[in-house]
């Protein structure tokens, strides 16, 4: 489970819930009479993310659902609500979506579904304004109960490549392929150890052969956050021995990851290139 993040609430709408990765931008809630989802998209406008999301969820109703927009102020910030509710009144069934501007980041979304329950659109009117004033790419806050798979990389769930395999527990993991390439990550419980962490898992590397090594820093970005690469080159050698090792605050969570080439025709073998980027 993740660590409690620091904005948690006194009277928080969200405390008991379960809270499960988002497509590596945000978080999905599930609450038992309401579910919320946050995801934070950077570099998007709200406006191009509001006219996206508004043509995808008419697109989905097929005429069975109501729309309805209304203006509102959600953490402060002037919105556009698209209230939707069934036409079948036994459906008991009512959704609320926002799109609001971070300034300097992007645009979050907010989308929120309530059942069964009085005044459902006045619930997630509350529940979106807890939501909206949550920091950019925050973790859960405390009382929420975090669900995560085994291979998920700071909330994201990772592709596990055909001819590789997992192994992974506890926010740490694994992905080794039959060509010999292989991507590894390491949560650490503060930021304060990513530089110490990244050095020793240079020093093991190259201790394995014991031979000399062409040695660079280069600028990356693991899973969009930006750090620099040590990346390593055998001398030497007709076998390809070269990797890339880094650390970053991925999504709040600090995370040291190693990349090995293996025999990877590709610049970047496919397991690391779902994580690491480079700039």
């Amino acid at each position: 489970m993740c660590p409690p993040s620091a904005h948690a609430g006194p009277q928080s709408l969200l405390a008991g819930c379960t809270a499960e990765p988002f497509g590596g931008e945000g978080w999905s809630y599930e609450c038992g009479d309401f579910s919320a989802i946050l995801s934070d998209h950077a570099g998007v406008s709200a406006q191009r993310l509001w006219q996206r999301n508004r043509r995808a969820f008419q697109k989905q109703a097929a005429g069975g659902v109501t729309f309805k927009v209304v203006k509102a102020t959600l953490a402060g910030r002037k919105v556009r609500l698209l209230r939707m509710r069934a036409k079948v009144p036994e459906a008991q069934e009512s959704s609320v979506l926002a799109v609001v501007p971070v300034k300097g980041k992007g645009a979050r979304r907010l989308l929120c579904k309530a059942r069964g329950i009085p005044e459902p659109q006045a619930h997630c009117g509350q529940v979106l304004e807890q939501l909206a004033a949550q920091p950019w790419r925050a973790l859960p806050e405390e009382g929420v109960a975090v669900a995560q798979s085994d291979a998920a990389l700071a909330g994201r769930e990772l592709v596990v490549p055909d001819g590789c395999n997992l192994t992974a527990d506890n926010g740490s993991g694994r992905i080794e392929c039959d060509d010999g390439s292989r991507l590894d990550w390491t949560r650490l419980p503060d930021a304060s150890r990513l530089r110490d962490s990244v050095r020793e898992g240079l020093l093991t590397f190259k201790d394995v052969p014991r031979a000399s090594y062409l040695e660079s820093r280069l600028p990356c970005a693991i899973d969009g956050a930006r750090t620099e690469c040590t990346y390593l080159r055998m001398l030497g050698s007709s076998e390809r021995r070269e990797a890339y090792f880094a650390g970053a605050v991925v999504r709040g969570m600090p995370t040291v990851i190693s990349c090995i080439a293996g025999k990877s025709s590709r610049l970047l073998p496919q397991a690391c290139q779902q994580v690491l980027r480079m700039l």
